[in-house]
């Protein structure tokens, strides 16, 4: 991955049990540099290679994600979470193709996996613009951000919780006129509303409302599960 870009992910201690498969994963599959950690005390159990960002878990989400993002040097982040577990390698060239083509528009983010927003109108090769009157505007799906332009929105719409993100991210971007686009190359879909990704193959999402997301994903997800020796009856079995 590009070196101007930097790997944030923002997770909590109460997923500490995703760590070694989203991390084991992580430096199997990315390419990346610097890599940054949005988490809420200090854990030993995170590799130094990445950079810990503590955050207060009782403050607003705004002023937690604000306060992270003020520490990170590059003015490029692709977002992440624990719960975005890698199953194949990314196509570090298409990568790069995405993060010139955000460089160069006017643009603020390019989604890595088509989700939510089903149209769009092509723009490039495989990148579609979302519509600025879609409630997928906004995504928490693994996306490149221009950085700056992230923290304007964040500031402008002040989220209080982590449901208040994609619950008014996408009114607060069509307020501040701010467009984003999505990869997309013909994967399959994958749920109702999002498909694989072939540029930055993860399960979206391996966790939903607290628990595994098998109904979805019972083959990638079992695989990754028994790999790293994880009983899933801990968490349990998110019925759709």
């Amino acid at each position: 991955m590009n070196k101007k870009i930097a790997l944030i992910t923002w997770t909590h201690n109460e997923y500490r049990d995703l760590w070694p498969m989203y991390f084991g994963r992580l430096d199997k599959h990315l390419n990346y540099n610097k890599s940054y950690i949005f988490l809420d005390k200090y854990s030993e159990k995170i590799n130094k290679q990445h950079q810990q960002l503590v955050n207060n878990d009782k403050d607003l989400i705004y002023k937690r994600l604000l306060e992270c993002l003020d520490r990170v040097e590059e003015k490029y982040v692709l977002y992440s979470q624990e719960d975005h577990i890698f199953y194949g390698d990314c196509n570090e060239e298409q990568l790069e193709y995405a993060f010139n083509f955000l460089v160069d528009s006017s643009l603020s983010s390019i989604r890595l996996i088509k989700s939510g927003e089903m149209g769009g109108n092509k723009i490039g090769e495989n990148i579609f613009l979302i519509s600025q009157t879609s409630p997928y505007l906004f995504s928490q799906q693994s996306s490149i951000w221009k950085k700056d332009n992230l923290k304007n929105l964040i500031k402008f719409f002040k989220p209080k919780t982590y449901r208040d993100m994609e619950g008014f991210g996408s009114i607060a971007m069509k307020s501040l006129k701010m467009g984003a686009c999505y990869y997309y190359s013909g994967e399959p879909k994958r749920g109702s509303l999002h498909f694989d990704s072939s540029i930055f193959p993860y399960i979206a999402t391996a966790v939903c409302k607290g628990r595994w997301n098998l109904k979805q994903y019972p083959e990638l997800l079992k695989g990754a599960l028994t790999e790293y020796k994880v009983d899933p009856t801990l968490r349990g079995i998110y019925e759709i």
